[in-house]
């Protein structure tokens, strides 16, 4: 049963970090009787709150009844409000998306730039006694949504039905603290009992005409799917929440034992991250492993099964999702950021560590070098700094680069040089050419040009060690 005394109590269980009396609450409310319950429930708590309405002008005189509805009852109840008109039709067309995505989009947007310039309000205020005083700190600002138990149970069986993993059948979250601070207290409470409630104390309340067509999948569900289903099984609705609790429970579990897997067969090396194939395989059946992984790069479970064809085959074969990329490369699946750009460094003088992305370059400039003494690690350059024209510059190679290598006596593409090296195409990508003007003087790691090579009588040699991200 929902009562102020119900509700109080599964607020103090469900967020014990929020306090009613010191946080502000933005409420968004449509004028249905979910969102007016809620609103009527925390203005009788006394809680600080703000009414947010979206006017989406989907339904033509009926947008402009609920507006002036919900802007009535905050006027009735002393609570400030807060409305936005969008024309929702032509934001999805503009932006190419369906009617409920468009709305939810406008929709939260709204509401985090609101929760901001509310936040900023209350920082702003000044304190009365002690600025240190809790009671003179700004109030967190917090949304409130309305969603209930059979809104739970439908989103529940549309994850289902579509196909999920179990992330999916844990349905609706209680709480978020990500890009929006909100929080849902009527999610466990039946429709049922908000209109209880409702009638209870005496509140109207406006009804959505479109709930009533089934054009929209949730529709269909709740007009169509569910009373069928309840007939049979009276107790549906609390039994699928109730499993999503449970579920949400053996989530956790799950994502401890995926995450310590995948933690065992991860390496960093040279600031790439991959994941050894034969430690893959040992899960290779077992699509939670996958997803638990690949999610984290901006992956789908729709790609569980073409990511498992990268494991076996060809060297250089990828697969990509918008922000990542899982390459094939000999024993390997190397993780790839599409977003990480490459380095352009400038280098004003000789400094004795210059730090870059992936490494770090040592210089030291001695005088009268004793040629004996040259080491023949590649990773040691040693050039003719009368030649260097400074500042120098370091930068990931081009296509268009060539070079004259030390001991080769001609120009060769830098592209066909580096493909001696058998490197990856990650290494390769990230090779780096250290340049004086227009001409490299040394692909970092692997040969100088042979045009600032040091001679006996060379002067002043500079001396330059790189050392790679280990």
């Amino acid at each position: 049963m929902l009562t102020l005394e119900t509700f109080k109590l599964d607020w103090d269980k469900l967020f014990p970090d929020v306090r009613l009396r010191r946080s502000h609450f933005v409420l968004a409310v449509s004028g249905g009787v979910d969102s007016i319950v809620l609103a009527h429930i925390m203005h009788s708590l006394n809680a600080k709150c703000t009414i947010a309405h979206v006017n989406f002008q989907l339904r033509a005189e009926e947008s402009k009844r609920d507006e002036q509805f919900v802007r009535d009852f905050a006027l009735q109840n002393n609570i400030p409000f807060q409305v936005q008109v969008v024309d929702t039709k032509k934001y999805a067309v503009t932006y190419k998306m369906g009617i409920q995505e468009a709305a939810r989009e406008i929709r939260y947007a709204w509401f985090g730039a609101l929760m901001q310039q509310l936040s900023e309000g209350e920082s702003k205020k000044p304190g009365e006694e002690n600025l240190n005083s809790l009671a003179t700190q700004p109030k967190p600002v917090i949304l409130l949504t309305a969603h209930h138990a059979n809104d739970q149970a439908e989103t529940i069986l549309m994850h289902l039905f579509r196909g999920t993993g179990i992330h999916g059948l844990t349905g609706i979250p209680m709480r978020r603290k990500d890009v929006l601070n909100l929080a849902r207290p009527l999610l466990n409470f039946s429709k049922k009992e908000i209109k209880e409630y409702a009638k209870a104390n005496g509140l109207s309340y406006v009804e959505d005409s479109s709930n009533e067509k089934d054009d929209y999948s949730r529709n269909f569900i709740r007009n169509t799917i569910m009373p069928q289903v309840t007939e049979m099984y009276p107790n549906a609705n609390e039994n699928i929440v109730a499993t999503a609790q449970r579920l949400k429970e053996a989530e956790q579990i799950v994502l401890t034992t995926v995450n310590d897997f995948w933690k065992k067969g991860m390496k960093l090396k040279k600031g790439m991250l991959s994941v050894s194939i034969a430690h893959w395989q040992k899960v290779l059946g077992n699509a939670t492993y996958t997803l638990g992984l690949i999610k984290e790069y901006g992956f789908n479970p729709t790609q569980i099964e073409e990511v498992h064809k990268i494991l076996f085959a060809t060297n250089g074969a990828y697969i990509e999702s918008t922000s990542h990329q899982l390459m094939k490369w000999g024993d390997q699946i190397q993780i790839i950021d599409k977003q990480e750009g490459g380095d352009y460094l400038v280098i004003e003088q000789v400094a004795p560590i210059f730090e870059t992305k992936y490494g770090k370059l040592h210089f030291e400039l001695i005088e009268q070098f004793n040629m004996e003494h040259i080491s023949k690690d590649a990773n040691t350059a040693y050039l003719d700094a009368s030649q260097l024209s400074w500042p120098l510059l370091l930068r990931t190679w081009s296509s268009s680069d060539y070079f004259y290598p030390f001991g080769l006596g001609k120009k060769k593409k830098l592209n066909h040089f580096l493909s001696n090296f058998k490197l990856s195409p990650t290494e390769k990508n990230r090779t780096a050419v250290l340049c004086s003007g227009d001409k490299i003087g040394w692909v970092v790691g692997k040969r100088i040009d042979d045009r600032f090579k040091i001679k006996a009588n060379t002067p002043f040699t500079l001396k330059i060690s790189w050392q790679e991200m280990v």
